[in-house]
């Protein structure tokens, strides 16, 4: 086994952080950062994921329309995801996409007309998705149930240990991020204590969500290396067994080279 330990952010957004995308991610590769997926969000960030596929070896990227944005969903704009995610095989996954009932950016009705065409995509390329839901659980669940089987990861896994089972049982991974690290995360770390190690990714959400100790500041992907830490001293795991089984599972989901 590699002795040093091999950490990927499985959610990030390149286009958003504070500082040029080559400079964080030098910072990363410091701190063992192997690979990250960049994350789409609208129709100008899914062009810039394509851009910044193309510039770094160790970036791959996800197209999608973030629940925020269903409001601004248009047949062209998936469109655009479709042909592209044909294209290039850079392009691992489809999302983020999903439901956000706490912000409301977006009304229900179009969250769930985009969330659903979005699963269908996903769908016809054998993609997985990665979904955000927020307050949400139940109309989550409930447009899995009706849409095509896809494979995929809930980031940043904040919802109830319940809804973390029926999850898991259909095959999903969680991801999980600085929120873990945060002293009253008490309900997120039984969830990441539930979570059988084949099905855990880590990530960032970078330049959101910093972990303890960087809390308030702005988030970076090597930083990840830091939430990796946090979660095998939780779970009672070497940093480097821990950073193996993640990077592993980040393989058997996204499919991209070892």
């Amino acid at each position: 086994m590699n002795q040093t330990p091999r950490w990927v952010d499985t959610h990030c957004h390149l286009e958003m952080l504070k500082e040029p995308a080559a400079t964080a991610l030098e910072k990363g590769a410091a701190l063992g950062l192997r690979r990250c997926l960049t994350i789409g969000t609208n129709h100008q960030t899914n062009q810039e994921v394509l851009g910044f596929c193309g510039r770094f070896p160790e970036v791959y990227g996800a197209l999608g329309c973030h629940p925020h944005h269903a409001k601004d969903f248009v047949p062209s704009y998936l469109e655009f995801i479709d042909q592209a995610l044909g294209q290039n095989p850079k392009l691992v996954a489809v999302g983020e996409c999903g439901l956000d009932f706490f912000y409301g950016f977006s009304e229900p009705e179009l969250q769930t007309q985009a969330f659903e065409a979005q699963l269908r995509l996903a769908h016809k390329h054998q993609k997985p998705v990665v979904i955000h839901s927020r307050e949400a659980e139940t109309a989550t669940l409930a447009v899995l149930k009706t849409a095509p089987p896809v494979r995929g990861v809930f980031h940043s896994f904040t919802s109830s240990l319940e809804m973390a089972q029926q999850v898991l049982e259909q095959g999903f991974y969680l991801g999980f991020n600085g929120i873990c690290t945060f002293p009253k995360s008490e309900a997120v770390r039984e969830v990441l204590k539930q979570t059988p190690k084949s099905r855990l990714l880590l990530e960032t959400d970078a330049p959101y969500l910093s972990p303890v100790p960087l809390r308030g500041k702005p988030n970076l992907p090597g930083n990840v290396s830091l939430v990796g830490a946090f979660v095998a001293e939780f779970l009672g795991l070497p940093a480097l067994e821990l950073a193996e089984i993640c990077y592993q599972n980040s393989l058997d989901l996204f499919g991209w080279p070892s």
